[in-house]
């Protein structure tokens, strides 16, 4: 809760100076003569007399509750964030078999999609230490096997974006495995082209730039679109493609005389297929063998895309002074009414 007008409080020394005054006048002595005062002074105080106090009191509290209210309390209901300006950022993110596959990752193994997952969920909301996080931009996710899907659009809300990059796994099917970057990248693109065109920066958001961050362990071997096909729609479109090669040597369990064992393999991207993309658009090609490479990028490609964000927040409240006002009425009347009839003093 907080006060719209504190001014209103420098009443409260009148209301308390209004209050001592009051207690003094009746407790003043009264002015009624008699011949001897004995038999008043053996008389016991009634329970009328005890409560004399009482009026000025219920005045001053009320008075009180009424100075709260001319400095209208209000509490703050939530908040609405108005961004004038901002990068708009699509995720093409490679999801198919390889990417289970195990590199080391601080001393242990892990699988390349959740090293991927975590790294672009710092990018997103920062790591506490050298990402920031990216919460002014409006930022997508398109995941790709032998198919590209739009997982999360374009939006300035990132919950559900971390929701489904929290979800993002492999392929599981035969029939769905496979590398289709071409396919991927003219659909990312295309998402980037239908929100510049719907943008309206007089609704209060400008997109000042849009880019593609491409991630993929392979090569492409499926789909209807080449490579270098979508990258030339991206570059006609204006859109900057950072393509990252995530390789780094995999571990693989394979059966043997004898038993399981686990195989080094080095992965197979094609590097002169990402840098051509990243040529084409204009972009940067990056290649990343572990967990801390792919980390340095993501922190590279921050500081490469860094624009001025100009953003305001509007709050609503919800304005408390109606109840101040009728309690404090309410004392006020209260005590006066005492004062007026079975509290009387007369003098």
């Amino acid at each position: 809760m907080n006060f719209e007008s504190p001014w209103a409080f420098a009443f409260i020394p009148v209301a308390v100076l209004l209050l001592f005054l009051a207690l003094r006048r009746r407790g003043g002595a009264g002015g009624i003569g008699f011949s001897s005062s004995y038999p008043v002074s053996i008389g016991m105080k009634s329970f009328r007399q005890s409560l004399l106090w009482l009026p000025p009191l219920l005045v001053f509290i009320g008075s009180l509750l009424m100075i709260t209210a001319l400095a209208r309390p209000r509490e703050k209901l939530d908040e609405t964030k108005k961004v004038t300006n901002g990068v708009a950022i699509e995720f093409v993110i490679d999801r198919s078999g390889s990417m289970a596959a195990e590199i080391e990752n601080n001393g242990r193994l892990a699988r390349r999609i959740d090293i991927v997952k975590k790294n672009l969920l710092d990018f997103i909301t920062g790591d506490g230490k050298d990402l920031p996080g990216r919460p002014d931009d409006l930022i997508g996710l398109i995941a790709f096997a032998r198919y590209a899907d739009t997982l999360s659009p374009l939006s300035l809300s990132h919950d559900v974006l971390k929701d489904f990059t929290e979800g993002l796994d492999v392929v599981t099917t035969k029939e769905e495995d496979g590398t289709s970057i071409g396919d991927a990248l003219a659909l990312g693109a295309a998402r980037l082209k239908s929100a510049s065109e719907n943008n309206d920066s007089e609704k209060g958001y400008d997109i000042t730039s849009r880019i593609i961050i491409l991630l993929t362990d392979g090569e492409n071997n499926a789909g209807k679109y080449s490579p270098r096909e979508a990258a030339q729609l991206a570059a006609e479109w204006g859109i900057k493609v950072y393509a990252i090669g995530f390789g780094g040597t995999a571990y693989y369990e394979m059966e043997s005389l004898f038993g399981k064992r686990r195989v080094p393999v080095g992965a197979a991207v094609d590097e002169a297929t990402l840098r051509g993309i990243a040529e084409i658009t204009g972009g940067t090609y990056f290649q990343a063998d572990s967990a801390e490479e792919l980390a340095a990028v993501y922190e590279v490609i921050d500081e490469m895309e860094k624009t001025e964000i100009i953003s305001y927040t509007q709050y609503k409240y919800r304005e408390l002074f109606v109840s101040f006002a009728l309690i404090g009425l309410a004392l006020a009347a209260l005590g006066l009414g005492l004062d007026s009839t079975v509290l009387r003093r007369l003098p």
